[in-house]
């Protein structure tokens, strides 16, 4: 008898071998691996894979002994795979190669611009004070323009939030000329680290700042120009290394027509946009948005309808961290949304992401920005007063004084400052100034949303907080048995394999079979997006396995649910803990969130909310405009077509919009990118996504507050009287 051998197995690429090699620039370790699992051509894109994503290979300012040593490792690595496996998968090297080579010529040329600026001709400290002076100054003019049109505006939309205009009549989001300020200046302090080696341990540490003039303040308007492109161009390159497309080199005759004379080539970057590309970038895209818009209309309301206005302790005599007292509204506000968001009480929970616990990142972040408020109260002295200085001693004695005991302070304020990745200002917002002071960054800590900046740093570095699953699966089992539906979490072991079921839901012939997931969003980093969009196609596969556990053995549904159950239909859902929901199914499986859930249970209607002020309080109208049941409890069809339909992503997505971007990169080069932008969400765009009679919404809207405004003049008439 011949017996037959079984097949060994390929082994396949280790990541993080590779990624060490390439970051390192060590080719003998990266050969040995490569000779190690026999590198074949269906490796190959794996390997390329890795080197388009290894950020630590591009060299963003010219560094000539670095870029000797990586031209000798893709030469060996070239070498190498010609004479393995032939010139295709050279090739495929050398593209990766011209691929960095491309980024580098924007990042290099954008310098160049700089370098040519008259800002350039002053020392670097004037050139950095210089830029953080405009964007205070800049900043200021925009409080001055917002608090007129408070005064005007005598309704607020939480919806549409509150817009300027520029100079050419344009509407302009505050939040996006706070943004544009923030993220110029933190770009512009770290192009000028990179030059002048101001980084220690990645941390930007900036020499002594220097007093600056209304000249050298008008001159740094090109440096915040140019950082803002920079900007750009890092988000264009990061989303052709992690998420694909293509970049274009159109010149002569193919450059499109209109573009000024110097103009001689333009790099176009296109995504996959009728693939599965394009869709991930509109999925992340409206999570992180939906976020940022449920954080902030739940401010909104909670001040409305709790009058917490007043409450906190403030920062002066000190304070204990939460439950014992509270510094601020928004303080409460931040704990009571996080631990929604999350399905546990982030004042009792003691596990440290980042080193600290998530109340003390709160704590944190509410003290700064508690400190810019107090220091910037008179707004009529220089814009310079938004550049806030503080001793290393009476920032960490503010801390300690507000809870964060011992090295938990210094801790903090050494996740809070700048460093060499930072994308903004926002969960970033000091920067360490010679050996004993800070800069807080007035412009970002003021208007920071504390919840955003919280996610956001722990996403930045990579610190997950799908360690609390377990208390995001027990929240929803309780939601489901507070509805009085029956719910089931168990094991099951069949064959050797084990099971885990976090909530199965009978529903009239159905079972909702939820995987519940805690995971930080991507911050819509192209890099996060990328990473996060493998753990989406992991999780579908992974309820998809569950699933087809239960009709593979149906003894377990006997066994654990009861006999009536087995041979109902099963539909696999992934149930995000933060806003991150799919229309239609991905390979069968859908995908929800806890906070469109809990609405879809607990509201038949969709209703616009408006605030109107009556005198000291605040009345909250909410008119209906869209019904999600059919009629007066809800339904297992309704709740199929709100997974199929998720009513939250569908108007969301009817207020998206492409944006043709352009922006220089040298003298005589562009580059054009397209980018999701969100539209105006009025209460008109609302009804007429949903196909609802505007006209009558309106006028509802407009009779309420038509009504307000009349016993707002009746209560200051009677005021008057009363001082009179």
């Amino acid at each position: 008898m011949i017996s037959v051998q079984p097949q060994c197995e390929k082994k396949r690429l280790d990541e993080s071998v590779v990624k060490n090699s390439l970051t390192a620039l060590r080719w003998d370790d990266l050969h040995a691996h490569l000779v190690d699992v026999s590198i074949s051509r269906d490796s190959m894109s794996d390997l390329c894979g890795y080197i388009r994503r290894c950020s630590d290979l591009i060299c963003k300012y010219q560094d000539k002994k670095f870029e000797k040593r990586r031209h000798q490792f893709f030469a060996n690595l070239q070498d190498f795979v010609l004479n393995q496996l032939g010139t295709e998968a050279e090739d495929k090297v050398r593209r990766e190669v011209e691929l960095i080579a491309k980024i580098e010529h924007g990042y290099q040329g954008i310098i160049g611009l700089l370098d040519r600026c008259v800002i350039s001709q002053h020392p670097a400290t004037v050139r950095v004070s210089g830029c953080i002076s405009r964007a205070c100054f800049d900043y200021q003019e925009v409080i001055r323009r917002y608090n007129r049109l408070l005064t005007e505006t005598k309704e607020l939309n939480p919806m549409s939030g509150l817009y300027l205009e520029d100079d050419d009549g344009n509407k302009v989001s505050i939040d996006a000329i706070v943004e544009g300020l923030s993220g110029a200046v933190a770009l512009t302090l770290i192009m000028e680290a990179y030059k002048n080696n101001w980084f220690v341990n990645d941390i930007v540490i900036l020499p002594d700042l220097a007093q600056v003039d209304d000249k050298i303040r008008y001159q740094s308007g090109s440096t915040q120009a140019l950082a803002l492109f920079w900007r750009q161009w890092q988000r264009v390159e990061k989303r052709r290394r992690f998420l694909g497309g293509n970049f274009s080199v159109y010149s002569g005759d193919k450059l499109p027509a209109g573009l000024p004379e110097p103009i001689a080539a333009m790099i176009a970057y296109t995504p996959h946009e009728e693939d599965e590309l394009f869709k991930r970038d509109v999925y992340d895209f409206l999570a992180n948005t939906r976020l940022k818009d449920r954080l902030i209309q739940t401010f909104i309301e909670m001040e409305i309808e709790t009058g917490l206005s007043g409450q906190g302790v403030g920062i002066i005599g000190g304070a204990k961290l939460p439950p014992a007292q509270l510094v601020s509204l928004e303080e409460v506000h931040v704990g009571v949304s996080l631990s929604e968001l999350l399905g546990y009480s982030i004042a009792h929970d003691h596990e440290r992401p980042g080193g600290l616990r998530l109340i003390e990142w709160v704590r944190g972040y509410v003290v700064l920005k508690e400190i810019a408020k107090m220091r910037t109260e008179n707004i009529s002295e220089s814009g310079d007063i938004y550049a806030i200085v503080l001793t290393e001693k009476e920032l960490i004695e503010t801390l300690h004084a507000c809870g964060l005991e011992g090295e938990i302070a210094r801790l903090f304020v050494a996740r809070t400052c700048l460093h060499r990745s930072s994308r903004d200002m926002f969960d970033c917002p000091l920067v360490r100034v010679s050996t004993s002071n800070y800069l807080l960054f007035g412009p970002a800590i003021i208007n920071l949303n504390v919840s955003m900046a919280v996610l956001s740093n722990l996403s930045n570095r990579s610190e997950n907080i799908g360690h609390k699953g377990k208390a995001f699966e027990h929240s929803i089992q309780k939601f489901f048995q507070k509805l009085g539906m029956e719910v089931y979490a168990f094991r099951a072991n069949r064959n050797g394999e084990e099971f885990e079921y976090d909530a199965i839901v009978p529903w009239d012939g159905y079972l909702f079979l939820f995987e519940c997931k805690n995971r930080s969003l991507s911050g819509n980093d192209p890099a996060q997006i990328y990473y996060f969009d493998l753990d989406v196609a992991s999780q579908a596969k992974q309820v998809r396995r569950l699933a087809d556990a239960l009709e593979k053995y149906p003894d377990i549904i006997k066994k654990h649910l009861g006999s009536k159950y087995v041979g109902m239909t099963i539909i696999p859902c992934v149930l995000h803990s933060l806003p991150y929901s799919r229309t239609d199914d991905l390979d069968g499986v859908y995908f929800t969130d806890a906070s469109a859930l809990t609405r879809f249970f607990e509201q038949p209607y969709f209703r616009i909310k408006v605030p109107h002020h009556i005198g000291s309080a605040t009345l909250l109208h909410r008119t209906a405009v869209k019904k999600i049941w059919k009629g007066d409890t809800p339904t297992v069809q309704d709740f199929l077509g709100q997974l199929r339909k998720p009513f939250q992503l569908e108007l969301s997505m009817k207020h998206l919009d492409i944006s043709t971007m352009q922006f220089f990169i040298s003298e005589t080069e562009i580059a054009m990118t397209k980018e999701l932008i969100r539209t105006d969400m009025t209460a008109r765009s609302v009804c007429e996504a949903v196909g609802v009679d505007a006209d009558s919404v309106l006028q509802e809207i407009s009779s309420v507050a038509e009504n307000s405004k009349t016993m707002r003049s009746t209560l200051e008439k009677s005021d008057a009287r009363s001082t009179d």
